[in-house]
């Protein structure tokens, strides 16, 4: 049995499980815009952002050249987002696994809850 990727000890602590929690006690995109503008610069939230789509393009099976045209991401920063989806500690794989079935109507014998608003 594979054994679960574990998280980097240095990103852990105190203020990082602090803010782990502040992040799961969100309910709606709207709160998490308003957190985030107060967290972070513009630049910082699309640069976190723009990772995300990396990471939904990549477990597509996109290019790098497809993703660099479409998100203007660099090689580095798609090599860097590659290496953590396919040999991180499972966030990106998590987090795109639940965005998609978030996404998709839950049909006969599929468990989800239905379209995301």
């Amino acid at each position: 049995m594979a054994r679960a990727p574990r998280v980097d000890p240095r990103l852990r602590g105190p203020h990082a499980d602090r803010l782990c929690r502040a992040l799961l006690t969100l309910r709606t995109v709207e709160e998490c815009y308003r957190f985030l503008e107060d967290l972070c610069t513009i630049a910082e939230v699309k640069a976190l952002a723009a990772r995300l789509e990396v990471a939904r393009l990549l477990a597509q099976g996109r290019t790098y050249e497809e993703i660099e045209r479409r998100t203007g991401a660099s090689s580095a920063t798609i090599s860097r987002v590659r290496r953590f989806l396919f040999y991180g500690a499972d966030g990106y794989r998590r987090v795109l696994a639940r965005l998609e079935g978030a996404t998709r109507p839950a049909g006969p014998g599929r468990r989800g809850r239905g379209r995301a608003s």
